[in-house]
């Protein structure tokens, strides 16, 4: 079907169909069969890719609002997640498997990372976290490299086959990948909102000092989150994968959307960061159909520009404070 290939424009899906096509059906092309064919499935596709997006956004926003550090190796956690499933599938043969593990294991990379790294480093200036998470992101990258190669991997899509939706055919596992985000996000935003674990994480990124004298472990909550950030930018990276090539340098592009959609939903903001997620998402999936790559990122920068401009605290920020 041509809704499930890479179409850059109107004139190369015409093309494809050849003149006959052109001159007799091009009428109905005009009207519900480009909607249908071209228009809609794309917008799914945004839809999935910013909801995933969404996931990996979540983790960067917590770590900025509880840390204060902006984390440039996200990106590259998000990458071991692929990478780590690709293992794990390799010894199970179970995606499902790697779906558990893979996240697990990632989490506790997190959490050496926090604990080794991050730490001593809390009560100097942002800039110190910043230059020690991009050299931690080159040297993850170029661990995977040794480990695995820089060959380009695939993950098996685990749940293959369409089915129709409003009048086209739509592939089952992006269906699911689009469930099993929406739903990880509620989950999330329960998790924050109603226990009691959710209620510390949002007192320690308001007042740290206070909780440690209420007598929370506050270095305990801090690693935990961290782990738990990074397990939720691995999952995404499994997710991500049958869609996308594996390679060692998958994650740079994702933590730079990671960053804008940040950055728009507001510092600190989760409901901010999903809505801005979903955004995007949109945004590069429609724009893609009438635009090179280099100008769909032209158009998504514009986009952050613009809301910057309009709300240069982006859709919900309160000053790094979690909503």
């Amino acid at each position: 079907m041509y809704y499930n290939r890479p179409v850059s424009s109107r004139r190369r899906f015409e093309e494809e169909l050849g003149p006959a096509w052109r001159r007799e059906a091009r009428p109905s092309f005009d009207n519900m069969d480009y909607i249908v064919a071209i228009l809609l499935p794309q917008m799914l596709h945004g839809l999935v890719f910013g909801a995933t997006l969404g996931l990996l956004a979540l983790g960067l926003t917590v770590i900025f609002g509880l840390l204060g550090v902006m984390n440039i190796a996200h990106g590259e956690l998000f990458m071991l997640g692929a990478y780590f499933g690709i293992a794990v599938i390799g010894l199970t043969q179970s995606f499902w498997v790697a779906v558990i593990l893979a996240p697990l294991h990632v989490g506790v990379v997190g959490a050496l990372m926090e604990v080794l790294t991050l730490r001593p480093l809390y009560r100097r200036e942002p800039l110190y976290g910043l230059i020690l998470t991009f050299g931690l992101a080159l040297a993850l990258r170029e661990i995977v490299r040794e480990i695995w190669g820089g060959d380009m991997r695939r993950i098996m899509e685990p749940i293959t086959g369409s089915v129709p939706l409003l009048g086209m055919i739509y592939p089952r596992y992006r269906l699911f990948l689009l469930a099993a985000s929406l739903l990880l996000l509620l989950a999330i935003w329960l998790f924050f909102t109603k226990t009691r674990a959710g209620i510390i994480v949002r007192a320690a990124v308001q007042d740290a000092e206070m909780l440690d004298g209420l007598g929370v472990n506050v270095p305990r909550v801090f690693t935990l989150t961290f782990a738990g950030s990074a397990a939720l930018a691995a999952l995404a990276g499994l997710l991500l994968a049958p869609i996308f090539t594996v390679v060692p340098t998958m994650g740079v592009e994702m933590i730079l959307l990671a960053f804008i959609v940040v950055i728009l939903g507001g510092m600190g903001s989760l409901g901010g960061s999903v809505l801005a997620a979903l955004v995007i998402g949109e945004a590069q999936s429609l724009f893609s159909l009438w635009m090179n790559p280099q100008r769909v990122a032209i158009a998504i920068f514009a986009i952050m520009i613009f809301v910057l401009i309009v709300r240069p605290r982006g859709f919900f920020g309160r000053e790094g404070v979690l909503e």
